[in-house]
């Protein structure tokens, strides 16, 4: 058996290795028919619990590759006003940390009566290096951006938020169905608009034997497009007052990319 013949059954392996947890991150989406008065709950505004740990799997193209969390870290008075602390973590996971070694971290400090971001950063890990860090100043409507070479002022609208405050804003004040919002986002030296539509409704299952409901959600704007290759994504929230997001799915240039949670710790520090 010559070299490269010895090879094929150790590459089949690791493929089968990689690709059979997959089905983890790639549930089955069962549409169900649910009245406006059951999803009552996804219209109530609510407050965030301290302390909540929220843990996704990263698929692409089948293939567990990363890893994120999130995780409300505290609530911090600034200025006279509470905030709560969101921090995101994403990067590869335990196998592929052996080929990329970066990992990102988003902060974002959110006010806990608006849901309205004060000031986000992101930078880029181990060497720490900030990639942008953004003050919103609410009163001038000016969201400050210092991207660690220069610094750019930019106009904010009344739903300008950051990569990560938009998703708590939700949460804390509710969707319907069958609606349209519309925001924006600052990134990148620029206020990016977003399209979101809130869909039908259905239930994905978890790991183990939970099952959860789902409210089908589209984000639509040229800053997916940016970042992923692809100008729409579908996202599922949890049909509860917590309205937690259980699954993302993009469809990238290089396959389909995946997020599901894994793991929540839902407490109250």
């Amino acid at each position: 058996m010559n070299k490269k013949s010895s090879r094929l059954p150790k590459i089949c392996f690791l493929i089968l290795l990689l690709t059979l947890p997959a089905c983890a991150y790639r549930p089955k989406i069962i549409a169900e028919k649910i009245t406006l008065q059951e999803i009552a709950s996804m219209k109530e505004p609510v407050r965030l619990l301290d302390g909540e740990k929220l843990s996704y799997g990263i698929a692409w193209i089948g293939i567990p590759s990363g890893r994120m969390n999130l995780e409300i870290k505290g609530i911090e008075k600034i200025n006279g006003r509470n905030f709560y602390h969101i921090v995101c973590e994403a990067g590869p996971n335990d196998f592929f940390s052996l080929f990329f070694k970066s990992k990102y971290i988003l902060e974002t400090y959110v006010d806990t009566e608006s849901g309205l971001p004060l000031k986000s950063l992101r930078k880029k890990m181990p060497k720490g290096e900030v990639e942008e860090d953004i003050n919103f100043d609410r009163n001038n409507k000016i969201a400050e951006i210092n991207n660690g070479k220069t610094i750019k002022k930019i106009e904010l609208t009344q739903n300008s938020h950051d990569l990560l405050s938009f998703l708590y804003y939700f949460r804390m004040h509710g969707v319907e169905p069958e609606k349209k919002y519309d925001f924006d986002i600052v990134y990148g030296e620029r206020s990016w608009p977003v399209e979101m539509t809130t869909e039908g409704v259905g239930r994905i299952k978890l790991r183990g034997s939970e099952c959860v409901q789902v409210l089908s959600v589209k984000l639509s704007s040229a800053l997916i497009l940016e970042i992923m290759g692809n100008k729409e994504m579908e996202a599922y929230v949890s049909i509860d007052s917590k309205r937690i997001p259980i699954f993302f799915t993009v469809k990238t240039k290089m396959g389909q990319a995946d997020t599901m949670l894994i793991k929540k710790e839902i407490c109250d520090r």
